[in-house]
């Protein structure tokens, strides 16, 4: 049976699997009922043993996606394969074996179910191309029925309109399901592109760092003990008008590197604007300080290779409980300009709130 790889791990592995779930938990729970309701029904020996069988295949199935979601497509190629083969064999025993069979039997209304299974196992393309020979042999064996000799007039032409109109729903659901996959792929990949395009407006164009509007929704967050700190590169002008603005923009891609190296797990750390840097860290202020020291500390130890050593100056300030965000960077802003009158490449702690 043709399969077509589906990345592992992506939104549409995960539909496709839950789809193929969904109709193999329907078929075992459809199994189970029918066997327990042979009796009544007066179902024969050898189907009981054939609903037996298809009721350990299907929870082998189940099982087998639930343990191994990733081989989804293997499953979903030996179901349909089943299926194929099953759907055949049964209609060619109540057409060409069984002659004076009364309509289509009752397991017809089951034919449909392998175009389902195949557009949850394959692509569209793929789907359509294992979908079709099955629908040309279904109508290969109404054609044989015709042409049967022995078969009574008016039973065959009762059963060939009915098989008539099973094709045509049948090609009818192929299509529909057919349109469908096209219809989501589509849609998938608008839904891709919108969130790409959402995630390239939270970010920085030339740091890769989150921007200033990703910042702020960081800053929304609840968090328990959270400290903000203000990085500014000192004297970025100088840097600019001697060397350039393209070594000017390379400074500041080195600056981001090293802050994404100097924070922790957890933290975060993006462009707030120009040469301006916020680093919110999740913790008090003192271990905010040691952070902004690390990355002053890195940005010795990795000097520039053309503007050469690069210092910051920073502002610390710890939210209190209670505080408004704004608030805490307010102070963390007024540590900062205090940072740059120190003479510059030093961290200061703001002034806690309320206080002289």
């Amino acid at each position: 049976m043709l399969t077509v790889r589906v990345p592992p791990g992506s939104p549409e592995a995960h539909y496709r699997r839950a789809g193929l779930l969904i109709v193999l938990t329907c078929l075992l729970l459809t199994t189970g009922v029918t066997l327990l309701l042979s009796g009544p029904f007066q179902v024969g020996r050898t189907d009981q043993l054939l609903l037996s069988l298809l009721l350990v295949k299907n929870a082998v199935f189940i099982t087998w996606l639930w343990r191994a979601p990733g081989q989804f497509q293997v499953v979903g190629a030996l179901e349909l394969t089943g299926e194929i083969l099953a759907g055949l064999y049964r209609m060619r025993d109540v057409l060409l074996v069984d002659h004076t069979a009364h309509g289509l039997s009752g397991y017809s209304y089951w034919l449909a179910l392998p175009y389902l299974v195949a557009s949850l196992t394959l692509p569209a393309g793929a789907a359509l191309a294992a979908a079709a020979p099955y629908l040309l042999a279904l109508g290969a064996l109404g054609v044989a029925y015709w042409l049967t000799p022995g078969v009574p007039g008016d039973q065959r032409e009762a059963n060939t309109n009915a098989w008539l109109q099973m094709l045509l729903m049948h090609a009818t659901f192929m299509a529909v399901i057919t349109l469908q996959q096209q219809l989501r792929r589509r849609y998938a990949h608008a839904v891709a592109q919108a969130e790409r395009r959402s995630a390239q407006a939270l970010l920085d164009p030339l740091t890769g760092l989150p921007g200033r509007r990703a910042l702020h929704d960081l800053l929304d967050a609840p968090h328990d003990v959270m400290s903000v700190v203000y990085v500014d590169l000192d004297h970025f002008k100088r840097v600019n008008d001697t060397f350039g603005h393209d070594v000017g923009d390379d400074v500041l891609r080195h600056v981001a590197h090293a802050a994404r190296a100097s924070v922790r797990a957890g933290d975060d750390v993006g462009r707030w604007g120009g040469e301006e840097f916020l680093m919110l860290i999740r913790g008090d202020a003192a271990g905010a300080a040691l952070i902004a020291a690390r990355l002053r500390a890195h940005l010795r130890d990795h000097p520039h290779p053309v503007v050469g050593a690069v210092t910051l100056s920073c502002g610390v300030a710890q939210r209190e409980p209670g505080e408004a965000i704004s608030s805490a960077l307010r102070r963390a802003d007024q540590a900062l300009y205090a940072a740059k009158r120190a003479g510059r490449d030093t961290v200061e702690l703001a002034v806690p709130p309320g206080a002289a």
